[in-house]
């Protein structure tokens, strides 16, 4: 855990060095950097290096605007049941991915203040210890959509985050 800790650290501020070195930075929004930075994670640390990573899904905003913090435990954990109709209701948002992909949703409390780097560090860990899927799919991995929206909620501000993995020319 402490390797995969240091590892995502790594590979995070190797990312953020580029940025700053091309400049990218300062002409974004917040939700596209920590994108990109999902992006580059997802290209270096997970071996998706020939598969194009997109972040064109509208979905996020919808789920954006209708995310509560009840949706989360104290822990940080998802408290969704499958059989909810708070579940059934994303999984809806989700419909135009129901064949061929699959979709994974997450969120956590982030410190708003805190960059992008920082936010999109506390999104990593739970992608790879998984989210709250919504859709699945089988088949050869072709490309790869994720977005990401910045939430306050009251007092709290939460990352949301979706992956959708494309199967669909597999």
């Amino acid at each position: 855990m402490k390797l995969t800790k240091k590892l995502l650290a790594m590979a995070l501020a190797g990312v953020m060095l580029l940025t700053i070195l091309t400049g990218c930075s300062s002409r974004k929004s917040g939700d596209r950097l920590v994108e990109e930075y999902m992006a580059a994670f997802l290209s270096e640390n997970l071996g998706y290096k020939d598969i194009p990573i997109t972040h064109d899904v509208p979905e996020i905003k919808t789920v954006a605007d209708m995310f509560k913090a009840s949706w989360l435990n104290e822990h940080g954990d998802w408290a969704i049941s499958p059989n909810s109709s708070t579940y059934t209701t994303l999984r809806n948002v989700f419909s135009n991915y129901e064949n061929g992909y699959t979709v994974n949703l997450y969120a956590c409390e982030v410190d708003s203040k805190q960059s992008e780097l920082h936010q999109t560090m506390r999104v990593m860990p739970l992608i790879l210890w998984g989210g709250l899927p919504l859709h699945s799919s089988r088949g050869r991995l072709t490309a790869v959509k994720c977005a990401t929206r910045l939430v306050t909620r009251g007092e709290k501000s939460y990352r949301i985050a979706v992956i959708i993995y494309d199967r669909t020319a597999g």
